[in-house]
């Protein structure tokens, strides 16, 4: 099944929007406007974005989501609905994360342990994983589709830089998001159609 145009507006600028209002709402919190000095760099040498997409997609969004979406969630859907096996993917995800908070350079090592951004981000990454599952379950099973939302938020948190205010922002909003997306199509499918079927079932 195709992607259609509007799942891809999805896929592509939801990220973009919640990080856009994040850095909003932290600027007229009181943050300093960013220097935004990814852009300008890949503004300045556009060809330079092409192998670091590729690059970032291949460490990161591509193979998780073969793992995660493309392996583990239709299993778990075959057992609970789309609301709770997402959220058992979600704190394996989280849990998959939480080496990188050893592990100096990463963004994760920046963070800290068991601080208020290391919660934030652990509690992102299990409701954001209900935001993958309502967009797998429209378009198909898309791996594509989740590895192209995957990569939308990694890259445009590399684009939109927050502060101290804005950082805690985009897991309100994150939340907010997944309350509508429950409530408008139900927990059960997350699409208010019949729970897709696992490729292994007769």
């Amino acid at each position: 099944r195709r992607i259609g145009l509007r799942w891809y507006a999805v896929i592509l600028l939801l990220f973009p929007a919640l990080n856009g209002l994040a850095l909003l709402l932290g600027t007229l919190a009181g943050d300093s406007v960013p220097a935004f000095e990814r852009a300008a760099e890949f503004a300045a040498d556009p060809v330079s974005l092409l192998p670091y997409a590729v690059f970032m997609v291949i460490f990161g969004p591509l193979p998780e989501e073969l793992g995660w979406r493309g392996y583990a969630l239709d299993g778990l859907q075959a057992r609970w609905n789309a609301l709770g096996a997402s959220l058992i993917l979600g704190v394996a995800w989280a849990a998959w994360h939480v080496p990188l908070f050893f592990m100096i350079g990463t963004y994760q090592a920046e963070l800290g342990v068991l601080t208020l951004p290391f919660w934030e981000f652990i509690f992102g990454a299990t409701i954001t994983s209900v935001l993958y599952t309502w967009i797998y379950n429209h378009t198909g099973r898309s791996i594509l589709g989740a590895v192209l939302f995957h990569f939308s938020g990694n890259f445009s948190g590399e684009l939109v830089p927050l502060g101290p205010i804005g950082s805690h922002v985009p897991t309100v909003l994150t939340l907010l998001v997944v309350v509508g997306v429950v409530y408008r199509y139900g927990p059960k499918t997350l699409t208010r159609r019949s729970p897709p079927q696992s490729s292994d079932t007769k």
